[in-house]
């Protein structure tokens, strides 16, 4: 004799409602899962498609007594493309010769380094690469994302 059968009772109204907060609380946890990982997966696409710059090209002018030159700024989403001079005339080229080398020396360290922090500038032509480095930052600016 040893072991007599034993019955459990359930009432059914408590087995309908621990089925229902059983699965009201699977469907919460499911759509918080959901929620969740759109909201990271929207923010990396955010970060993909919106970079630091607005892509296009933009451009300023710079006068040198009275001569007037263009500096050309390239620009994609993420990065600085080119940086060019436009409509050097003769007279800045013999006046100041210092100005397309220090240009182009300017241009190709904030290409290369794609900022415009830490630019090395001559020793010997401190106003003129001040004066071309503020003009390419001032075009750059304006292309900056706000």
């Amino acid at each position: 004799m040893g072991k007599s059968p034993k019955f459990m009772v359930f009432h059914l109204r408590e087995l309908i409602y621990t089925v229902v907060f059983i699965l009201l609380g699977v469907i919460l946890v499911i759509s918080l899962i959901f929620m969740f990982c759109n909201r990271s997966q929207k923010d990396r696409e955010d970060e993909t498609t919106s970079g630091k710059y607005e892509p296009g090209v933009y451009t300023s002018c710079v006068t040198l007594n009275g001569n007037p030159m263009d500096v050309t700024v390239t620009l994609d989403a993420n990065h600085i493309n080119s940086i060019t001079v436009d409509n050097v005339s003769d007279t800045i080229q013999t006046m100041y010769p210092l100005v397309q080398p220090a240009f182009e020396d300017i241009a190709k360290q904030i290409v290369d380094t794609q900022s415009l922090d830490n630019i090395q500038f001559a020793k010997d032509s401190q106003y003129t690469y001040t004066m071309l480095y503020n003009a390419i930052s001032d075009t750059i600016e304006q292309g900056i994302c706000k």
